[in-house]
């Protein structure tokens, strides 16, 4: 059975929707232990470590990792932005339980095993794990696959931040690489400054950006995105995501997955996938329409695209969305994410910024 790396980002961006959350940690310090790797993003508050044994994954903006990819066993952590409900009793570690739970339990096969809390000095966190069915692309076809997670829920009391860790891989493996797991999540550690990357990753100045716009992306990626000059770069979930204001957080994100070296791929067998994995996992899914786009490309020649308009809810709250997709040697998705009511406002920034993006050549 092929894995791709496609299917090891649905799987972590499933699991940034559904709200899952991270871990205990060993140090105070970000240096790396031995036998480690750091696997973390930059702008991320946490400092998260992998074996030097498994593949980092980090350029869609989630950190993470996988073991090889003929298991599809793979690791994340994300930051989870939820709010607390001051008027409830409960606690707000609790509270992110439930939240939670509520969304994953609309999985297919969704079975709850087990799951046990803990209170350090600092910290709350719920380790829970259970079973789910989930879509593969497995040998060029979408296949259902039984799998059990392992996901640790936490709550930094003294930074106010809730944080997710995921683990998962076929439910027949899942032990395989328990013990593996337990020395990832003891590694991990939390600071109050974010993470600036290993080595130097900033904007670089020599880019010329259409009018009124500014360059958001490193020379890390394979394309140039571009935003309008007023929105803000959100380097505490990605550095290519950017979002229309304080007050606003209607945002865009630009994301990329390796397709390896299956010449027969499309977007819509990318689409396909997708959309079975946002119709197990998210509430109303609806999709509006779907219509083609010609990409202006930077004047380095048009690229066809697609455009995915669906709406679906999840925690109570209704989102409406524009999924925008191109092949160019890999999937690249720009994806808009607004509230119904503030969708309409930004359309023209994001169609402009569809419209900036180009993809690089070697002398870009």
């Amino acid at each position: 059975m092929k894995i791709t790396p496609l299917s090891r980002l649905l799987c972590a961006l499933l699991a940034l929707c559904l709200l899952a959350g991270g871990l205990v940690s060993c140090a105070s310090t970000s240096e790396v232990p031995d036998g480690y790797q750091y696997a973390t993003c930059d702008g991320e508050y946490f400092r998260f470590f992998v074996p030097t044994q498994w593949t980092v994954n980090t350029e869609s903006g989630i950190s993470s990792a996988y073991i090889v990819s003929s298991q599809n066993a793979a690791v994340s952590m994300v930051q989870i932005p939820f709010t607390v409900d001051e008027s409830k009793e409960t606690s707000p570690i609790q509270q992110f339980k439930e939240a939670h739970v509520a969304e994953i339990s609309k999985l297919d096969g969704y079975e709850q095993e087990k799951y046990f809390e803990e209170g350090l000095e600092d910290q709350r966190s719920v380790d829970m794990t259970y079973k789910a069915t989930v879509v593969i692309d497995s040998e060029g076809e979408n296949k259902p696959e039984s799998r059990r997670y392992r996901q640790v829920l936490i709550y930094r009391v003294r930074e106010q931040r809730f944080f997710l860790f995921t683990y998962s891989a076929p439910a027949d493996k899942f032990d395989t690489w328990l013990d593996i797991v337990d020395g990832i999540l003891a590694c991990i550690t939390y600071e109050t400054f974010p993470y600036e990357g290993e080595h130097e990753r900033k904007v670089p100045d020599n880019v010329t950006a259409p009018e009124g716009m500014k360059l958001v992306s490193d020379n890390e990626v394979a394309y140039r995105f571009f935003a309008p000059e007023s929105w803000i770069r959100d380097v505490n979930n990605g550095q290519n995501l950017v979002y229309a204001s304080e007050e606003d957080r209607s945002n865009v994100s630009m994301l990329s997955y390796d397709i390896g070296e299956d010449a027969t791929y499309t977007v819509e067998k990318y689409w396909e996938l997708c959309r079975q994995q946002y119709e197990a996992s998210l509430e109303n899914f609806t999709l509006i329409s779907e219509t083609d786009l010609k990409l202006h490309n930077g004047g380095k020649g048009e690229k066809d695209a697609k455009v995915y308009e669906y709406t679906y809810t999840l925690g109570g709250t209704s989102y409406h969305v524009r999924q925008t997709i191109c092949l160019v040697g890999m999937i690249y998705t720009m994806t808009y994410t607004a509230l119904p009511e503030q969708y309409e406002a930004h359309l023209d920034d994001v169609k402009a910024m569809e419209q900036a993006l180009y993809f690089r050549t070697f002398f870009d």
